[in-house]
């Protein structure tokens, strides 16, 4: 019998699917941390209401409400599809268990006569 068995594909992949996921949750936490923090911070911290209210076309402060409005608009699907991700990695590395556990079994079925023998 032969005792190199091929190994599950799920183990070649699940690596690459959950450190895909990381790194996508960890690159829209950056963003929100050092680029939506500072603009909300700036914009509802310093700002009273009515200075938002009659801010002009090309203010700082409309610059600001539009960051504000579109980089959640990408990034929450972004941090979407990295959790989606490192599950399914995790999925996969489950998923890997039985092929594992039937080659190890047919390695010892092989090996079992020699281990009686002895």
């Amino acid at each position: 019998m032969n005792t190199k068995q091929k190994q599950a594909w799920q183990l070649k992949v699940f690596p690459f699917f959950t450190v895909l996921g990381w790194i996508l949750i960890s690159v829209s936490f950056l963003i929100g941390l050092l680029l939506l923090a500072p603009t909300a911070s700036g914009y509802w911290g310093g700002n009273a209401k009515t200075l938002r209210d009659a801010a002009e076309a090309g203010s700082i402060l409309i610059s600001q409400i539009g960051v504000l409005t579109t980089i959640p608009r990408w990034l929450e699907p972004l941090t979407f599809v990295g959790v989606a991700s490192f599950m399914v990695g995790i999925a996969l590395g489950f998923s890997s268990i039985p092929a594992l556990l039937k080659n190890r079994g047919q390695i010892l079925s092989a090996c079992f006569p020699y281990i009686v023998r002895k």
